[in-house]
């Protein structure tokens, strides 16, 4: 219905973000090998699962942009992210944007500062209603089975500078999986082995999503404080659809 892919729109930043979390920190297929430089396709995908398994928090400045080709229109957002497992979420875009999200793993809350108005959306209960969505469910909460049987994996190419080392994959989905997305790329650094950058492309490519993430630090203790959001009592609460 007309409401829920508005409401999806309005999220899709939110959904691209989990996508990171979960798609990317969850990868162990096992796809034809492929060797670029010192590692091969199996082994980056290892390192991936690895990590993921040792990742309880993570925190970083992030960088969203949705560029839109055909009406050579773009809008960026930075902020600050704040990360929990299992479904956790704070996302703090900085002015212009000023607008605060919190996933608190029962509720999605997109906080207007200025307008002060919030948007409560519930996250879980009957998927065939708008008033229960379940943002995890929306194509990203992927099994080790989900992505073998969805996606093709391409290791594209190896970055390598003084300072990092970029390992470039493209993920494809299969003519027998639906999704929103066309394309898929993910750069993810070795040593850290999880993504610093994701594109998403929708529309035959004409419409991109980035995420590029700096100053990243795992496992530094986040309170489960950070999400929970405290409003000041002039905030109006709006839930869509109810």
């Amino acid at each position: 219905m007309l409401e829920s892919v508005m409401f999806i729109n309005k999220l899709s930043y939110i959904i691209i973000f989990l996508a990171f979390c979960s798609l990317a920190l969850n990868p162990a297929v096992s796809p034809a090998s492929e060797n670029i430089g010192d590692y091969d396709l199996d082994e980056i995908l290892l390192n991936v699962e690895e990590a993921n398994s040792k990742l309880e928090t993570m925190e970083a400045d992030i960088k969203y942009s949705r560029v839109i080709t055909l009406l050579d229109s773009e809008e960026v957002s930075v902020g600050f992210l704040q990360y929990k497992k299992p479904k956790l979420v704070n996302v703090n875009f900085f002015p212009p944007r000023n607008e605060i999200n919190v996933i608190d793993g029962s509720y999605i809350w997109i906080y207007h500062i200025n307008e002060k108005q919030v948007e409560k959306y519930e996250m879980s209960g009957d998927a065939d209603s708008p008033q229960g969505v379940d943002i995890f469910e929306l194509g990203y909460d992927y099994t080790v089975e989900k992505v073998k049987r969805n996606y093709d994996i391409t290791l594209l190419d190896v970055i390598s500078t003084e300072e990092e080392t970029l390992f470039h994959l493209e993920l494809i989905p299969r003519k027998t999986f639906d999704s929103e997305y066309d394309r898929t790329l993910l750069w993810i650094k070795e040593g850290l082995w999880l993504p610093v950058q994701y594109q998403l492309f929708e529309s035959d490519g004409e419409i991109i999503n980035t995420i590029h993430l700096t100053h990243i630090e795992i496992n530094t203790g986040v309170s489960d404080n950070e999400f929970v959001l405290n409003l000041p009592d002039d905030v109006e609460i709006i839930e869509p659809f109810k």
